[in-house]
This record gives C-alpha cells, structure tokens and sequence, in this order.
C-alpha cells in the first residue's frame, strides 16, 4: 500500500495543483504509521499521500509543516448526546469536580443566588462514587440551600436525578405515588416511603423541566461543536431523541456546516422506527442511521441489570437488587422494533451495560437474517457473561465501547459487583481476540468528548485513582486509534469517506501538537493544533 501511494502522488493529476500540502508528517491511519511524510488535498478531498509532492504546488498552495508531528484522520465519536445535553453543556451548573457534601451544597448555594426567583437550577455531572463519604445526595442536602428554585440535577450517567422538594411536588411525586415505572425507580425512605430526591431510568419520564428554545439549541450547539473541533473530533454518532433532530437538521442548513453526523434515534414502537426512514439527510455530512433501544441503566446508578445481585447495591435498594430491566426486552416490543428496523435497511444499536442485558441483546440480534452484513452495534457492552465475548465476533455484532468509562468506573467496580464479574467487563484486548470489530465513543456528556483520554485508558489500563487495573485487557495504541477512526467510521457505514486518510476520502483530517508514543504514555495530554474539515481550516475559539 505505501508503495502504491507513493508512486500513485505524484504521477496522478500532475497538472492539478494542490490546495494544501502538508510536509514531515508522521501519518497514521488504518491501523499504522505510513512510510509516506507528505499528504496532498484537493477539492476537499485527499488526492495524494506520499513523497516528491512539492511538483504540485503552486502559489496559492497552503503548505504546512507538520515538524515530524502525527497527521491523522478526524477523530469518529461514535457515540454521543451531542444534542441531547449542549444546553446542559453550554449554560447547566457542573459538578464534575465535586467531591464533598458541603462542596455540593455550596455549588448549589452559588448558582440559586444568580438565578431569578423561582428559575429551575438545571444541570449535573455529579457520582456519589467520588465523594470521600460514598453517600448518594438527597432532596435535603439541597433543600436549604436551593431557596424557592426547584433543582434538577443529573448523574454523570444520565441515568439517574436528583431533584429537590420543589422540583418533586411540580413533577407530582409524594409519599404517595406514582408507583414504579416498569424500567425506572424512585427512591424512597424504606419507613416513611418519602421520595429521598434520586430517580432512576425510566422514572425520569416524571420529571417536568422547562424546555429549552430553538435560539438556546442554536448557540449551545454550536459552543458544543467547538469543544468537539478543540479536541479533534471532526464526526459523531449522535443518539437523538424526536423531535430534536430538527436542532441537527437546522444546523445542516447552514453554509458553514463543518460537522458530519450519522443519527441514532430513539424509538418506542415500530412506526417510530419507520419514520426515521423517512427523515431527509445530506449526503456526507447528516445520515439518519437508525435507531436506539435501551436494555438497562447503569453501573454508576446500580440499575445496569446482572444475573446475579450487585455486591454492594445503593442504600435504599433491597440486598438482592438486580438492577433494572427494561419492558421492551423482554415483552417482545424490542423484537418487533429490530425486524422493522432491519426491514427498513436502519442500523439498531442497543444500550447494554449489565451481563444479563448483553447476553439478552445477542438473543435478540441472533434471529436477525444476514445480521453480519447489518452491523448492529451494543453500545457499551460493559459487563459481560465469559461466555458472551466470544458470541460478538460469531455474530458479526459490534461492541460500541467507551474506554474512558473504564477509568471512571474502575476505581469502585469490584466493591460493586466482585473480582470475579470484573474480570470479564471492560473487555477490549478479550472482543479484538473474538474477531468483533471494537469501536470506540465517548458518550458526551457522560464524560468529556476528548478521545485522548480514552485512548489513554485503552493503551495504560491506568484508570482515575491513578491505579493500572486489569492491564490483560489493554491493547496497543494502533487498535485504539482504529477504534475512534477507520472502525468507528465502519460502524456507521461511513468508512468510504471517513476516518482514513487515501485518495479519494473527504480531507478530514487532524495535526497533532507531538508524535504519539507506543506505550501510551503521552496519549492523553495530545491536543491537535490544526484540524481539517473537508479541506477546509477549522478555527476553534481559546477555551476561557
């Protein structure tokens, strides 16, 4: 192949002058560095990759030296929220860095006191996980110090709330009722059966928050956009609610789009799922793709659903607590949802984070004719059966997987479900090994959308506490660069245009501020310093 590139460069189109040249790269894609140092675009597509190129230059020629730096393909985040949590991102109160009680108080403390009388205090990010006590929040840690603003505050996971007294009584939920809905839980005190403040999964469906507008979704997108830019994600798998894809749609309209997407959208029943057939997309930059079921919660929120009951489940779960299941998986209305989305031609794409959900997601894609050549994917794929790993590569089944997870969760796993579950979960060298095509996301705004993190996490095994844990699953730098650029573009029927740099791809592509080492050890510092669109130059504004 460098071969055939090299000779290929500069022969082909010899009288084409190139918009951009770049020169002493280090250019790395499909899996390796190449021999070739110079890299050629036209059109705003990638026309030449080799040597000798400077023959097609001309005087409007941008040519930029790279210093012996990487040159990669755009990163592919092959799962996000993208439009689902910029508002939050953009204007919501962030406690990711929260780590007490009174630190929480006092951040919710600050932000009543800037707000209009009686203004939601909307945000999130906070884990009881990194809290020195390990205590989950309630309504009244915050009661006294949220004023007369109700407060809705999200886990980091997105799978659970915490709500205050004021925020409870608007969304209708007392002592009283409404029971349990079936896939979600409110949290209750076990004598007094008052809500503690924290819904789960599909008890969110009570919470009213005040909706956002068209101008906020605007301006939070775009801030959005740019932070993705800053971190050298050039295309996203967004998983969208309807009717949100408009904010995607309305975006695309725009003359200086500079973001692809391909759109996973969330459905409840069969004609949802025919109607995303039925969403106009522009070729190259907005692909409505398919759709996405929820299996379970999360590991964080103890309702990721096991076969066996977690460890160490929250306080005000029972001791033999299994985590939560959703209806669908088991009623046969998921079933029903696969066939239709599989006769539409759409992409299916399943949230699964406990054992029992990943091997019950594989049953269900396991009836599923000509399922390889679909490239159904399991978003997470967390916690798996020993026996279920090698089932994903059988299937032809793609583990959609988020490694920086590994080093958020990592610190507290084995208290919560035992040594021995763990040894099967986070199984990135152990999918590779099956022959399942591993790819790579960051589930913003779970965590943060910089990949350099996560392909950190993959290569090291080095995990939040500053800890290596279960090293037996790293794998080298090049599978996990491919995870989050020519996989990840596979995953979502992109691989023609995306995530590798040859002749012929869309010039998507990425300057790094170093040369990237083996062993991972300066991967998660790496910012790139120029980033490519379509062959044309991204500004990304300073970070305040």
């Amino acid at each position: 192949m460098f071969g055939f590139f090299g000779s290929f460069a500069p022969v082909a189109r010899q009288n084409n002058a190139l918009d951009i040249l770049v020169i002493h790269a280090k250019i790395w894609t499909d899996g390796h560095l190449m021999t070739a140092n110079q890299l050629g675009v036209r059109d705003g597509k990638i026309v030449a990759i080799g040597s000798g190129l400077e023959s097609r230059k001309a005087p409007s020629t941008l040519v930029i030296d790279a210093n012996g730096h990487w040159v990669l393909p755009g990163i592919v985040d092959c799962h996000t929220h993208i439009v689902e949590s910029c508002v939050k991102f953009a204007f919501g109160l962030k406690l990711e860095s929260v780590t007490s009680k009174s630190e929480f108080q006092k951040k919710i403390s600050d932000q009543a006191k800037l707000l209009p009388l009686g203004q939601w205090i909307l945000g999130g990010g906070w884990s009881a996980d990194r809290f020195h006590s390990k205590e989950p929040p309630s309504k009244a840690w915050i009661d006294a110090v949220s004023g007369d603003h109700p407060a809705a505050l999200s886990r980091m996971d997105g799978h659970s709330i915490l709500l205050n007294s004021a925020a409870l009584k608007l969304s209708g939920i007392t002592k009283d009722g409404p029971p349990d809905p079936d896939g979600g839980r409110i949290e209750r005190d076990s004598i007094t059966h008052e809500p503690t403040g924290i819904l789960a999964d599909r008890a969110l469906i009570f919470v009213r928050t005040p909706q956002p507008s068209s101008a906020d979704y605007d301006k939070a997108l775009l801030l959005t956009i740019d932070e993705a830019h800053r971190q050298g994600v050039t295309t996203s798998g967004d998983i969208v609610r309807r009717p949100l894809d408009f904010v995607w749609r309305k975006y695309m309209e725009r003359p200086d789009r500079n973001f692809r997407v391909a759109m996973f959208c969330r459905v409840t029943d069969v004609n949802s799922v025919r109607a995303v057939k039925n969403i106009p997309g522009i070729p190259g930059w907005f692909e409505p793709r398919g759709i996405k079921l929820f299996m379970d919660g999360s590991m964080g929120s103890r309702s990721a659903f096991m076969d066996d009951p977690y460890t160490t489940p929250l306080p005000s779960q029972p001791q033999d607590w299994h985590g939560l299941e959703y209806p669908g998986a088991r009623n046969g209305a998921y079933k029903e949802m696969i066939d239709a989305a599989a006769e539409e031609q759409l992409q299916v794409v399943s949230h699964a984070i406990g054992d029992r959900s990943n091997h019950d997601i594989l049953d269900l894609y396991s009836h599923v004719e000509g399922l390889k050549s679909r490239r159904f994917r399991v978003e997470h794929a967390q916690h798996l059966r020993p026996a279920d790993i090698a089932r994903f590569g059988e299937l032809g089944v793609i583990p959609s997987m988020q490694p920086f997870h590994k080093s958020d969760d990592g610190p507290y796993v084995e208290s919560v479900i035992g040594s021995v579950r763990a040894k099967s979960s986070y199984a990135f060298r152990s999918l590779l090994n099956s022959g399942a095509k591993l790819v790579f996301g960051s589930d913003f705004d779970v965590v943060t959308l910089n990949p350099w993190v996560g392909i950190a996490t993959a290569v090291t095994g080095r995990i939040s506490n500053g800890k290596v844990w279960m090293p037996e699953q790293n794998i080298s730098l090049d599978q996990a660069l491919s995870a989050y650029t020519c996989d990840a573009a596979y995953s979502m029927f992109m691989e023609n245009e995306v995530g590798s740099l040859q002749p012929g791809h869309l010039a998507d592509f990425i300057i790094l501020d170093r040369a990237l080492k083996p062993d991972g050890s300066n991967v998660s510092g790496a910012k790139p310093v120029r980033i490519f669109v379509g062959g044309k130059e991204v500004s990304v504004p300073i970070k305040k």
